[in-house]
């Protein structure tokens, strides 16, 4: 709660700044503008615009992402896999374990429980399994 307290102060304060550094000839109607004011305030315009989409982007990317996880959380969704319409895969991590779930409109099922994969080179598996090399 206390992030999206933050993101809204950086929202108004933006906002406030972006009336208070406006051109002075922008709210003067009795003036007729120049093309360069023009210009500096088609600019200005874009950069608040721009601003604004930029920290929009940054509530919603932190607040819904999806695969964002923390070390200290104990269930991490390392994988999801879209397939037709809106039925996916998704491997999720609980304490150390991996299952393999499908996810429908209005339902998810559990497909499998993976073992632990090591953490071996690909030359070390192959070894083991006794598998000699060509020359």
């Amino acid at each position: 709660m206390l992030q999206i307290s933050q993101n809204l102060k950086t929202f108004i304060l933006t906002f406030v700044f972006s009336v208070v550094l406006s051109p002075a000839d922008t709210f003067a109607n009795d003036i007729p503008p120049t093309d360069t004011a023009s210009y500096f305030r088609v600019i200005w315009g874009l950069l608040v615009v721009l601003g604004i989409i930029l920290v929009l982007y940054g509530i919603v990317r932190k607040r819904f992402s999806l695969l964002a996880t923390s070390p200290s959380k104990h269930i991490k969704i390392l994988e999801i896999k879209p397939m037709m319409g809106k039925k996916a895969l998704c491997l999720v991590e609980v304490k150390g374990q991996e299952f393999l779930l499908g996810m429908s409109g209005d339902q998810i099922n559990h497909i499998a429980t993976l073992p632990p994969q090591s953490e071996t080179s690909f030359a070390k598996t192959l070894q083991a399994t006794g598998a000699s090399s060509q020359t």
